[in-house]
């Protein structure tokens, strides 16, 4: 500042040399300042009308995985304790339990009796039962959490048995499941359960509960109260919060059974799978009433010759056993 009021205190018979490029650089700009700025304009407009990378694109954006594939998010519901579902004059309705009151209204459902075998999309190995006769009032399954996946990138992988009332497109799932990686209900590189429900187009979970490698899990899935056509169900994990069981009542019977390995995003099923050979889902057993259920399980494998498959190792009710392979 006191350099300044110096220089402008002293008047100059002549223009210093830095003075002069000043003012030539003056005039310079302000003749050529139009051009200057219609080129930077011209600049500016060329990088914006330039191809962008696309962005995500608005049908995939926002879907998250479920146990019955990607859904939308918006169609997939967190059920804390307290609440149950249930289908009250052909819609869905999230209850309140203790009370009985109607807190949130999710649609009608629609139903499809048709029984026929399902294309098993992100079923990677499993075996189906399909019950025609009385109907299942208890599913139990007992595994062992495996061992961390060498690989621990993106994958999501699903190990349950479930109960379904029918394989088109219309039917609906109730099963408790174990998961690894991350789903709807959460989730990460470490393995947690909960208990879902996934109708046609629509899934529900319970609180998601962190368990390490080498526990002992037992699935259960039981009928709660049978209403002319409609059944009630209750999907839980034996010795668990509570908190991670799901109730649903009114729905139609589910009739067809499963112990299955489900997974997303595994490009190296080498290293992305845990290294366990496979998980033994074991003492199976499956009541109709209080008479255990002759089954018969049918394997299945996505990708034939694939090292991930189901191995049926007994029929038996009480201890039934279908190992999944991973390698």
């Amino acid at each position: 500042m006191k350099k300044l009021m110096h220089r402008r205190g002293r008047p100059q018979a002549s223009l210093s040399l830095p003075l002069r490029q000043w003012v030539l650089a003056s005039l310079l700009l302000r003749r050529w300042a139009p051009v200057c700025l219609a080129l930077i304009v011209f600049a500016a407009c060329r990088k914006e009308t330039a191809t962008p990378a696309p962005p995500p694109s608005s049908a995939t954006s926002d879907l998250v995985i479920t146990p019955a594939g990607y859904m939308p998010r918006s169609s997939v519901h967190y059920i804390a304790p307290g609440y149950h579902l249930s289908v009250e004059n052909g819609r869905l309705q999230k209850m309140e339990t203790s009370t009985g009151r109607t807190i949130e209204d999710f649609g009608p459902v629609t139903i499809t009796p048709t029984r026929r075998v399902p294309e098993a999309q992100g079923w990677i190995a499993y075996a189906f039962w399909n019950n025609t006769g009385a109907a299942i009032t208890s599913f139990t399954t007992n595994w062992v959490v495996p061992s961390f996946p060498a690989n621990r990138g993106s994958q999501t992988l699903f190990l349950f048995n479930g109960m379904q009332d029918g394989t088109t497109a219309s039917s609906y799932i109730i099963q408790p499941v174990l998961q690894w990686g991350p789903s709807a209900a959460g989730g990460g590189k470490y393995w947690a359960i909960t208990n879902w429900y996934v109708s046609s187009s629509q899934a529900f979970f319970g609180s998601l509960v962190r368990v390490s490698a080498g526990a002992s899990l037992t699935g259960v899935m039981k009928e709660t109260a049978v209403s002319g056509s409609n059944y009630s169900y209750n999907s839980s994990f034996t010795g668990y919060s509570s908190a991670s069981a799901l109730q649903v009542n009114n729905v139609p019977q589910a009739f067809w059974a499963a112990e299955t390995l489900e997974s997303y995003g595994v490009t190296s099923p080498g290293t992305m799978y845990p290294p366990n050979t496979d998980i033994a889902m074991k003492s199976i057993q499956i009541l109709q009433g209080s008479t255990n259920a002759s089954i018969s399980w049918t394997p299945v494998q996505q990708v034939s010759g694939s090292a991930q498959r189901a191995v049926v190792v007994s029929n038996a009710s009480p201890g039934g056993e279908v190992d999944i392979y991973f390698r």
